[in-house]
């Protein structure tokens, strides 16, 4: 019987989204309600979660974190997709200042959370977050 070659491919779409992609999403979903709750301007707000998004995969980089190809990639879009998608569906929504602190606030607990998960998981070696 002839063995199969397997085919390869510059990206392994499944290895694409990880459990690190949760907090990433979170991000820009954290970063939508503070531009929406403090008044801050939308685009210089998307803008300074892309450059967080960047900066944190230099650093991932730096550190030598290992990653599948295109992961890197994956988690600077997955902040951005949150955040177009909670500012349009959030700021569309009609709440007064009070309502919007308070989901600000529970989503950045959210968000605490979930990392705290994450970072322990990574630092016992659980595998699926060892990249």
């Amino acid at each position: 019987m002839k063995k199969r070659k397997k085919k390869h491919t510059l990206f392994d779409y499944k290895k694409l989204f990880d459990w690190w992609s949760v907090p990433h999403f979170m991000f820009g979903i954290v970063m939508a309600l503070a531009a929406i709750s403090f008044s801050w301007s939308a685009w210089y707000t998307l803008l300074g979660t892309l450059g967080v998004a960047l900066l944190w995969e230099f650093l991932e980089k730096y550190v030598r974190l290992s990653e599948a190809p295109g992961n890197g990639w994956v988690d600077v879009l997955l902040p951005l997709l949150a955040f177009a998608i909670t500012f349009i569906l959030v700021d569309q929504a009609v709440l007064n200042h009070d309502r919007h602190l308070g989901l600000l606030t529970i989503t950045l607990l959210l968000y605490g959370f979930i990392n705290m998960i994450a970072w322990r998981a990574r630092f016992e070696k659980d595998q699926d977050f060892l990249g």
